[in-house]
C-alpha cells in the first residue's frame, strides 16, 4: 500500500499510516524545506568576495544540472568571481564530464579536476558492494560511497590553494531520503536536520561488531573511509575545524529547487545537455547510483527515486500521477541498467546474486 498523497510504502518501517492512509512524512511535512532568500545570499557572499582579483567562490559541478544551475547563478546573477572543480572518478559518466567542462567553458569559468589515487574510490566500492551482498544491510550500503564524501575534502583543499573564501554546494534538502542509516530529525527551530558524528561512530562499530566482513573492508580502506564519514557532509565538523577559514554555502538553503525551470534556464544559456537515455537526470551523472538504487529497492522495497519524487510531491513540484509515471520509468532502467553497471565496474561474476525482480512494481494508483 502507498501513501495516499505520496509514493511511500507501508511497507516502509516508520511509515505509520493514520486513518486516511497518510505516511508520518506526509504528516510530518518532511524534510520541511523552506529557503531563506536570495537576497540572504547575496548579503552573505558579498561579505566574503575578495577584492585582490582572486576567485569570491568555487563550485563543486559533476555535470548533472544542480551544480551547473549553481555556477550559471553565482556568475551570471550574483555577479561573483567563480572557479569550478569536477570530482574524477571510475563512475563518473563520461557525458557528466563533457557537461561540467562545457558549461564551464560556456560561462568562461576555470575548471579544475580532482581525484584520489590509484583507483581507490572504485575500489573501496567493489569492497563494500561485496560486503552488502552478504549482509544486506543499510551501512555497509551506504559506505559504497564513503569515497564520494572525499569530494567535501578535496574541494575544500583546492580552495585553500586557490585562495578563495568560499564553496557552494548544490545539493537540496529534498534530495534526502528517509531510509539513509543516518536520519533528518527536528532540531531546537523546529527544523529538520541530519543526525550529528557521535550517532553515525555508534552505527559504524555497532555494524563492525555485527556484519561479517564489515570490519576488514574498513580496515582495508581505513583512510578513505575515516576521511569520507568525518566529511560526509560539506558542513560537518571535521571540514570546519580542518578548515576554518573556508566558508561552506549550501546554494538551496536560500534558493529553491525547481527541476524544470533548471533545466530550462541551462539549455538557454549554456553547454549543458540533458541525457536522453536516462527517464530522470537525477544522478545520473555517477554509475554508481545504478547500485544505491538496487541496494536500497532490494532492502527496503523503495529506493531513493521513491523517497526523492514523494518529496517534491510535498513541496508541490510534482503530482503523484506524474511521479508515478516517472517512478515506473526509472524502475525499468535500473532492472535493465544493473548486470551492465556491474559489468562495468568489474564484478560481472556476481551477476548470479542479483535479483532483478525486486525492481517489479504491482501496485497502481
Amino acid at each position: 500500500m502507498r501513501c495516499s498523497k505520496c509514493l511511500m510504502p507501508s511497507s516502509l518501517p516508520g511509515s505509520n499510516f493514520n486513518d486516511n492512509g497518510e505516511c508520518s512524512w506526509c504528516q510530518s511535512g518532511y524534510p520541511g524545506y523552506s529557503t531563506k532568500g536570495i537576497s540572504k545570499l547575496k548579503e552573505l557572499t558579498s561579505q566574503l568576495k575578495r577584492p585582490n582579483g582572486h576567485a569570491d567562490c568555487l563550485v563543486g559541478v559533476s555535470g548533472g544540472k544542480d551544480s551547473a544551475y549553481v555556477l550559471m547563478e553565482l556568475k551570471n546573477t550574483l555577479n561573483l568571481r567563480v572557479e569550478a572543480f569536477t570530482y574524477s572518478h571510475f563512475g563518473l559518466a563520461n557525458f557528466a564530464l563533457e557537461n561540467a567542462i562545457n558549461v564551464c567553458d560556456s560561462l568562461g569559468v576555470k575548471h579544475h579536476i580532482v581525484s584520489l589515487p590509484d583507483e581507490e574510490h572504485l575500489k573501496s566500492f567493489q569492497t563494500f558492494f561485496k560486503t552488502w551482498l552478504k549482509s544486506m544491510r543499510p551501512i555497509p550500503a551506504a559506505m559504497t560511497c564513503v569515497a564520494c564524501k572525499h569530494l567535501h575534502s578535496l574541494g575544500s583543499a583546492l580552495a585553500i590553494k586557490r585562495k578563495i573564501p568560499m564553496i557552494v554546494w548544490a545539493a537540496c534538502p529534498l534530495e534526502i531520503p528517509p531510509i539513509l542509516p543516518l536520519k533528518l530529525e527536528f532540531n531546537k527551530e523546529n527544523q529538520f536536520e541530519r543526525q550529528g558524528m557521535s550517532k553515525s561512530a555508534i552505527q559504524l562499530v555497532f555494524e563492525i561488531l555485527k556484519t561479517k566482513g564489515f570490519a576488514s573492508g574498513v580496515m582495508k580502506h581505513f583512510s578513505t573511509c575515516a576521511i569520507g564519514c568525518l566529511g560526509v557532509t560539506p558542513t560537518s565538523k571535521y571540514l570546519k575545524l580542518r578548515y576554518p577559514s573556508i566558508t561552506q554555502i549550501m546554494f538551496f538553503d536560500y534558493c529553491d529547487w525547481n527541476a524544470s525551470n533548471i533545466r530550462e534556464k541551462l539549455k538557454e544559456a549554456t553547454g549543458w545537455k540533458q541525457p536522453e537515455h536516462i527517464p530522470d537526470d537525477w544522478h545520473s551523472d555517477c554509475v554508481f547510483n545504478v547500485f544505491k538504487e538496487y541496494m536500497f529497492q532490494k532492502m527496503h522495497g523503495i529506493s531513493y527515486m521513491d523517497a526523492f519524487l514523494s518529496n517534491q510531491i510535498r513541496y508541490g513540484l510534482l503530482s503523484r500521477e506524474e511521479a508515478w509515471e516517472i517512478l515506473i520509468g526509472t524502475k525499468k532502467y535500473y532492472a535493465d541498467e544493473i548486470l551492465r553497471a556491474l559489468d562495468f565496474v568489474g564484478l560481472s561474476y556476481l551477476s548470479g546474486e542479483i535479483d532483478l525482480s525486486c525492481f517489479e512494481i504491482t501496485e497502481t494508483l
